[in-house]
């Protein structure tokens, strides 16, 4: 990451990360929902947005977070009673809570798992294709952050030393509800025909290719650009430092044999702006 990104960029962060659909409507195999989008949040004004907090952050989900809490502070419903509480015992940390919050509208307690991903299909990972979804550099696979929400972080809640941590905050844990906000933009092979049953659609934000794949297509006219990994989420259809074709081969030839799967901007002849990713396994 660039820390020196300007306001206006980590403004438009900000709002790619709203705009980021849910990827699922309830965490599979449990009774936990995903949390309602806000609609309609407060304005922050220029002067409160937390851009240093921001940029404090190098990797995507943390800078999630602090867009998060922000959001938390717009929406009229929702009161912060602790954020990235960590659970300790005996200096050994068990994990932590990424938000607890009081829900004004219903008035219990909430506690929220915030998870901020891209994931590329690949059909060979799993029978249930909705499991099928991988990082674009196969380091990361919904099934497993969906078996550790399910088996780690939600049922942190009821550990004794959570109790007691709880407890100091007034808190029962009994009473306290779960909720998932697992955000994502997803991306499938081209000519894909797959049917999902637990998977939001609108999640989908494009095709990925394998370099050959991409040698293949007839975008030679075409303009290309490579966001930076902090921009992944963010809309930049209006960047003006396009490249041409021969340009961004150089480019991409090179971040694949390094083992990087990069995202690709595309803008054909006629303005339309379109998200890739082109693989390198």
């Amino acid at each position: 990451m660039d820390s020196k990104d300007s306001d206006s960029q980590i403004l438009k962060q900000y709002q790619g990360f709203l705009k980021t659909g849910l990827m699922v409507n309830q965490l599979p195999e449990t009774k936990i929902l995903a949390m309602q989008p806000i609609l309609n949040p407060k304005a922050t004004p220029l002067g409160n947005f937390p851009f240093e907090k921001a940029r404090a952050f190098s990797f995507l989900g943390k800078r999630a977070e602090v867009f998060f809490q922000l959001y938390l502070k717009q929406s009229r419903r929702y009161r912060e009673i602790a954020y990235s509480l960590q659970i300790i015992k005996d200096k050994t940390t068990l994990g932590e809570f990424d938000f607890i919050c009081f829900d004004n509208d219903t008035g219990k307690v909430v506690h929220i798992e915030l998870v901020n991903k891209i994931y590329l299909f690949d059909d060979g990972l799993h029978e249930d294709p909705d499991f099928c979804w991988i990082g674009p550099n196969r380091r990361d696979r919904f099934i497993d952050k969906a078996e550790k929400l399910k088996t780690k972080q939600f049922p942190l809640l009821y550990h004794p030393d959570a109790e007691a941590t709880l407890h100091k905050l007034e808190l029962d844990p009994w009473k306290i509800q779960q909720k998932l906000c697992f955000k994502a933009i997803l991306f499938l092979p081209e000519n894909s025909h797959v049917r999902f049953h637990k998977t939001n659609l609108s999640c989908i934000s494009g095709y990925y290719y394998t370099l050959d794949e991409f040698l293949d297509k007839p975008w030679k006219d075409h303009k290309f650009y490579i966001p930076k990994k902090i921009n992944w989420f963010t809309d930049e259809s209006q960047h003006t430092l396009w490249r041409s074709y021969s340009k961004i081969l150089i480019q991409l030839h090179y971040l694949v044999e390094q083992n990087q799967s990069p995202m690709l901007l595309r803008k054909d002849e006629k303005e339309n702006t379109f998200k890739c990713f082109v693989v390198w396994w």
